[in-house]
């Protein structure tokens, strides 16, 4: 297949040294120049063992093995995916210096770096490995220590500036001028194959921090308030016209002690998300705690018994005892999925499209929503993370967007489906 690329992605793939960095915005050319340099570098390579990790496993399939510039299009009738003696998925490259294995990996936790113990490889290419775990970096740098043609490759999108990846890693090669350590930082215009209305398209879908990280491909902090596309202009009194709804569910936040908040979500015939009501039981409030029967009892009152209603319930998979409840009333229970940060992404995208609309009654949501911040101690520490206050009727939102939009929602939204 035939690739087209900046001079800026021919010499990244042309002048790799030990380690190549590409680093920058979302669909900006980066990953497949790396693609590129990776299968240049394995094929003529005089060592025939390497390995790859992403976030996880189906991470670095999706980003970097399947897909139209995938590596396997890219080196088609070169490369292969197949099983090796331990059962474990490997590709195969045939080159003139003989057969080439490559190992793949997931680095999704702290425990993942023992999945790679005792390996010894050549070279090692890492997908967004600003998510993977610093244990597993150091152990994947460890296991091409004795290469005698060690080559590593790092893609990633930016970071919070205090990240590990940069002050123990990539801001120290910088600063010691490190002999062999290259960086290429890539923007929307680095991608030839990006048009001005595509690029006018993909910024159009963020603001603030992810519109700097993802448009821009600057390094950001995570400071301040999380959704800052929020505008009380997005709260509706009654609707003009009388709307059908689609996908509609009850998205859920159970707390005990903390508050237990349930949201009804739809997609309206206007393509935009609707919170259409919202039911909160705060316990410090009300001096007084809930049992999940209780809650049950809640939900009854709110859609009705499961023999009146058969809108869906999404729920945090961690609430298994209310699940458990729920189930056993007859409700028709989902296990919302709980991925933090891109929930979030999602949701600042839609928001900042003009793509969530939210009742006046819904009070919880509106004030959580404007009082959501981001946690100050933990951006220190290389952490991007949400602080753990006002944050239950916006998480219930989240699980609504994660869990209920599928692909073919995301498309007909515009959102730039990560």
């Amino acid at each position: 297949m035939n690739v087209i690329m900046t001079k800026k992605s021919k010499a990244s793939v042309n002048t790799c040294g030990w380690m190549t960095v590409w680093e920058g915005a979302i669909r900006s050319g980066k990953t497949v120049a790396s693609i590129v340099a990776w299968l240049r570098y394995v094929a003529l390579s005089n060592e025939h063992i390497f390995f790859m990790s992403g976030k996880t496993y189906a991470s670095l399939i999706r980003n970097v093995i399947d897909g139209e510039y995938g590596l396997l299009n890219l080196a088609r009738g070169f490369v292969r995916m197949t099983k090796d003696r331990s059962g474990s998925t490997v590709l195969l490259m045939d080159s003139a210096n003989g057969e080439k294995k490559i190992h793949l990996f997931g680095a999704s936790d702290d425990a993942a770096y023992m999945r790679i113990k005792g390996l010894t490889a050549g070279g090692w290419y890492a997908d967004e490995v600003a998510t993977h775990p610093e244990s597993f970096i150091v152990e994947a740098l460890s296991r091409t220590a004795v290469s005698t043609d060690r080559r590593i490759f790092w893609t990633l999108n930016p970071a919070v500036p205090s990240h590990y990846i940069y002050k123990r890693f990539l801001d120290k090669w910088e600063s010691e001028k490190s002999p062999g350590y290259i960086r290429f930082h890539y923007t929307l215009a680095d991608n030839p194959a990006m048009t001005p209305e595509r690029r006018a398209e993909l910024e159009s879908q963020y603001s603030g921090r992810y519109k700097m990280m993802y448009i821009y491909g600057k390094r950001c902090a995570a400071e301040g308030v999380i959704y800052d596309s929020f505008k009380r202009e997005m709260v509706y009194s009654r609707l003009e016209n009388e709307k059908k709804f689609t996908s509609q569910f009850i998205a859920c936040d159970y707390g005990t002690i903390n508050p237990c908040v349930f949201l009804e979500c739809a997609i309206g015939d206007d393509g935009k998300v609707y919170v259409l009501r919202e039911k909160r039981w705060d316990s410090r409030k009300e001096m007084q705690q809930k049992t999940d029967e209780q809650y049950v009892e809640d939900m009854v009152s709110f859609v009705g018994d499961p023999g009146q209603s058969d809108i869906p319930i999404i729920v945090d998979p961690s609430a298994s005892s209310f699940i458990t409840a729920l189930k056993m009333r007859g409700y028709f229970v989902i296990n919302g999925k709980n991925d933090v940060l891109p929930g979030i992404r999602r949701v600042s995208s839609l928001f900042a499209m003009d793509k969530i609309r939210i009742h006046e009654s819904c009070t919880g949501l509106i004030s959580e929503l404007e009082l959501y911040v981001w946690d100050d101690k933990a951006s220190l520490r290389g952490e991007e993370k949400p602080l753990k206050t006002n944050d239950h009727a916006p998480d219930a939102l989240r699980y609504y967007c994660m869990t209920a939009l599928t692909a073919y929602d995301i498309a007909e939204m515009g959102l730039n489906n990560e």
